[in-house]
């Protein structure tokens, strides 16, 4: 079939109606592709973003329960009068009733001047101070379970936190005649009375 040049020219409208329909169909595409690319980006960017506050919430509710927890220990030390100032005529009134109750024969003690607590690897923060007085007590036995009812009962009924550093015993010479009790054993005992502060030693 043979196309005049008449017919050659009636074509070239529909020729250049496909042309562009095609050039038109390959800037669709590409524009939707890229359409597709940024969108997929925007999608990870968003996922990361959503990561980052899952991860933000999830510390937040963990320093949450953190604090609560901290509070609740804080309120405890608070209700047995560990913080504040340091209460040394309560700690030997609890001595004294420890004595008498447990009728134990000889208590000598020496309390050292208030310092900050410096336990190795210990490290306050948050404007709170610890502090510590080191106690040294002698103690008159009969029985090692002298020793360890005076530790339980003034470790529970102390209003100061109470750490044992050391105790040790050693048999004294003295012995009791006939049905009489006395004292056989000598205790050297080391305490730190600990108290919680909000304000900064002087």
């Amino acid at each position: 079939m043979k196309f005049a040049a008449k017919d050659l020219k009636l074509l070239m409208l529909p020729i250049a109606a496909c042309l562009a329909l095609g050039l038109a169909a390959v800037a669709l595409y590409f524009a939707a592709d890229r359409h597709l690319q940024d969108t997929r980006k925007q999608g990870v960017a968003i996922a990361a973003q959503r990561t980052e506050v899952q991860g933000r919430l999830n510390r937040a509710n963990e320093e949450e329960r953190e604090i609560k927890a901290s509070l609740q220990q804080y309120q405890a030390l608070a209700a047995r009068g560990i913080t504040g100032e340091e209460k040394r005529l309560d700690w030997i009134d609890t001595l004294t009733a420890i004595k008498s109750e447990r009728q134990l024969y000889g208590i000598r003690y020496s309390i050292a001047p208030q310092k900050e607590l410096d336990y190795p690897g210990f490290a306050a923060s948050g404007g709170v101070y610890f502090m510590t007085s080191r106690v040294k007590i002698d103690l008159e036995l009969l029985h090692e379970g002298d020793l360890l009812n005076f530790i339980d009962d003034i470790t529970k009924r102390s209003k100061l936190y109470l750490s044992v550093r050391s105790c040790n015993i050693v048999r004294t010479s003295r012995t009791g005649g006939g049905t009489v009790l006395a004292p056989r054993l000598q205790a050297d005992c080391v305490f730190d009375l600990i108290t919680i502060r909000h304000t900064k030693p002087a």
